[in-house]
């Protein structure tokens, strides 16, 4: 499948974003996706940047539109180590960014503006929440409360919450809390522990690997279902 850089505007800057046409039959939706603090790579603690365009591929195959913004960019923050220390000083920076990247999804050819889904790993999960407001769907993996999730959602929307429970990044009972947030916003939200697998589902070991094919294809049926 052929990946565009395209570019959107974030206050006075333009931010790259990587973007895929559907290329299953169109349906009018978008899906944002937010990598987490190692960024977009392959080397720091996981396959990330593979694991994301797979997520890409498929949701393009099922009629979607996809966007993956590299909001990093914004405040020039470096993937890993790095990215975790500026959490406190640019997560709400990182959240406008991915906002405006949300905003020009909807302007894209054949986008139907209402059907905006977001999907996000662990920080990018975290950012994604806090834009449940702008989303019809979402799915998160991993993420974690931080120091809160900001404004509510409209109460229409279906969420999904995935975590391991030998997650010893972000403690699972972060999902819970997420879990019933979301619930006493009035939205669908259905959240799924996995046993063994940590964080970001990494490994060959049966635990992890249930949890990674598990995981796709519930999140994938539901942006299918809902989106």
């Amino acid at each position: 499948m052929t990946t565009t850089i395209i570019k959107f505007k974030s206050a006075a800057e333009m931010i790259p974003a990587e973007m895929l046409d559907a290329t299953g039959t169109p349906n009018g939706g978008v899906v944002i996706i937010a990598y987490g603090s190692d960024g977009m790579t392959d080397d720091l603690n996981g396959p990330w940047a593979s694991m994301i365009r797979d997520y890409a591929n498929e949701l393009s195959r099922k009629g979607f539109v996809t966007l993956i913004p590299d909001y990093f960019l914004k405040t020039t923050t470096k993937p890993g180590k790095a990215a975790l220390e500026q959490i406190p000083i640019y997560v709400d920076t990182w959240q406008a960014t991915v906002g405006d990247a949300i905003t020009h999804a909807k302007t894209l050819p054949g986008v139907v503006s209402t059907r905006v889904g977001l999907l996000g790993f662990s920080l990018g999960g975290h950012v994604c929440l806090r834009l449940r407001a702008q989303a019809s769907v979402l799915a998160v993996f991993f993420a974690p409360e931080l120091q809160g999730l900001g404004s509510a959602s409209s109460g229409a929307l279906h969420a999904q919450i995935h975590h391991g429970l030998a997650d010893t990044t972000v403690p699972f009972t972060d999902a819970k809390r997420i879990d019933g947030l979301l619930k006493a916003e009035g939205a669908t939200s259905e959240v799924f522990f996995y046993g063994g697998a940590g964080h970001g589902f990494v490994g060959n070991d049966t635990h992890n690997t249930i949890a990674r094919r598990d995981s796709k294809e519930r999140a994938v049926s539901l942006f299918v279902r809902n989106l």
